[in-house]
């Protein structure tokens, strides 16, 4: 058994190593994509005062309806987008983003900035577009991360990944285990040991750095695998945990009495009418109602919630401006704050700078990993091969047999 499994470590490990030792070091950077967007675009992501700066003659003002605004500049601008989601700033005076609908086609989805407050259009871009420059730079990290820039038949393929990755550590940490409980033999497995040969440093060093970073990579991959099989995930935890099921955007059924389609709550009034549920939360993201009476959903964020970039909390209204569904992660049932903890954890933004910076350091290892691994596997190769060449070329002995001799007990009887 021990040795099917050590066949199947390497195996698995050498065919699948590059797209793990891809994944891994696109996480690397997927860990910074904010930072790395607003060092890249500083136009869109930086707060922008306006001409005069703050307080100063020619400054912009302070826009009291930033969404609507925000809407009707960039009907000005680009009068054939279709707006389906408008996003908040993450620093106070930098841009706002609308997103239009993904095309059905070719699943790519234009982006747009704006500046409401000054009522400037400051650019555009394509998310999943194969661009490599600096507005496009992070949206294709992205896409290369999540989905090996190959759509929904990537993103599977990655998930796949993430269950490999997941068996192979398991498996190496069953092999590296000491057959036997002691302090020595568990010094030897963790530690590197020194003065060693070349092929025994590559060794220790696999076999120390798989088993100090096993629970992480666990981790990592686990939620990345959940990521991706979101409802086979969410089906998992529902059999042993209970779990919030916020159906998804409905169409509301027209409300006679209720206002006349001109008279629909304004993008900002569902804002607010949001935030009045919550009151010490941020709102993030809205989206936009498909139809006179469809859903718009606002999505907040809590103080004490994991997701500390866009938030998990979500408030549905209606036609009329009537909240019809609410998500509360702070107090939901068990299953539903494990599932909100999955992305804040893959990502690291959960547990502060320090784990950002150890699981962009992580990201590093399924490379080292594949490099010591191919390394010994090259190794063990060229041995068996050295050896294999001197048996064959190492002279045979043939023994020819000898007459027997008569001998007093073999006789022939006279």
């Amino acid at each position: 058994m021990r040795r099917t499994f050590a066949l199947l470590h390497r195996w698995v490990a050498l065919l699948a190593g590059l797209l793990l030792a891809l994944l891994g070091l696109t996480g690397s950077l997927m860990v910074w994509q904010a930072e790395l967007d607003a060092a890249l675009n500083p136009a869109w992501f930086s707060a922008r005062p306006g001409p005069g700066g703050p307080g100063e003659p020619g400054a912009c003002a302070a826009t009291q309806r930033p969404v609507a605004d925000t809407l009707a500049v960039l009907a000005g601008a680009a009068p054939g987008a279709k707006p389906a989601l408008v996003l908040a700033p993450a620093h106070p005076g930098a841009a706002y983003q609308v997103w239009e609908r993904s095309d059905p086609g070719n699943g790519l989805r234009r982006e747009h900035f704006i500046d409401p407050a000054c009522g400037r259009y400051l650019g555009t871009r394509l998310r999943g577009a194969w661009q490599l420059d600096r507005a496009h730079a992070v949206p294709l990290l992205y896409e290369l991360h999540s989905k090996l820039l190959g759509g929904e038949t990537g993103h599977l393929v990655v998930g796949s990944g993430a269950l490999l990755l997941f068996g192979l550590a398991l498996s190496g940490v069953w092999l590296a285990w000491p057959k036997r409980f002691s302090v020595e033999a568990w010094r030897r497995v963790l530690t590197i040991k020194a003065g060693a040969s070349a092929q025994r440093w590559w060794f220790d060093l696999h076999r120390a750095a798989g088993l100090w970073l096993a629970p992480l990579c666990l981790l990592l991959t686990l939620t990345g695998a959940a990521l991706v099989f979101d409802a086979s995930a969410r089906a998992v935890v529902a059999t042993v945990l209970p779990v919030e099921r916020l159906p998804r955007m409905p169409q509301a059924a027209p409300d006679k009495s209720g206002p006349a389609a001109d008279a629909r709550p304004a993008p900002d009034d569902l804002v607010a009418g949001a935030m009045a549920r919550f009151p010490q939360a941020t709102w993030s993201r809205l989206t936009l109602p498909a139809g006179k009476d469809s859903i718009a959903e606002v999505r907040l964020l809590q103080p004490g919630e994991p997701r500390a970039d866009t938030g998990s909390t979500r408030v549905r209204l209606d036609a009329a401006g009537r909240i019809v569904a609410v998500q509360d992660p702070l107090r939901a049932p068990a299953g539903s704050v494990l599932l909100d903890w999955v992305f804040p954890l893959h990502s690291g933004e959960a547990l502060g700078l320090m784990a950002r910076v150890l699981w962009s350091a992580f990201g590093l290892v399924p490379a080292l990993l594949l490099g010591s691994g191919l390394w010994l596997w090259w190794r063990r190769t060229r041995k068996g091969q050295a050896a294999a060449t001197q048996a064959a070329a190492r002279p045979i002995h043939v023994i020819k047999p000898q007459p027997e001799e008569a001998t007093p007990w073999n006789a022939p009887t006279p």
